[in-house]
């Protein structure tokens, strides 16, 4: 069992389009085997700072959700939106 923690970055004038993607991405993902645990929040400190907090009952699992269709499609929508690369960290329980 692990955490991840990943780091988003949009322009602050995305903001409403990040959420619109993000919507069915949480739902979705919060259904895939193996997610114990699946949220994304705003950074009231930096604006345009979004950052995903994830438990997965194991490696198998995460990849699973990475392959799934609504990861892709939220992972397509975002790209143009982004000003920085995602940066993704991995935390053993």
């Amino acid at each position: 069992m692990f955490q991840i923690i990943a780091l988003l970055s949009v322009r602050k004038e995305e903001t409403e389009k990040l959420e619109a993607l993000l919507k069915p991405l949480l739902e979705a993902s919060r259904r895939d085997a193996g997610c114990l645990g699946y949220d994304c929040r705003a950074d009231v400190l930096n604006p345009g700072t979004w950052l995903f907090f994830e438990k997965w009952q194991d490696d198998a699992s995460l990849e699973k959700h990475m392959a799934a269709p609504h990861f892709k499609v939220f992972e397509q929508g975002v790209a143009p939106l982004l000003t920085a690369p995602l940066t993704i960290h991995k935390v053993m329980e």
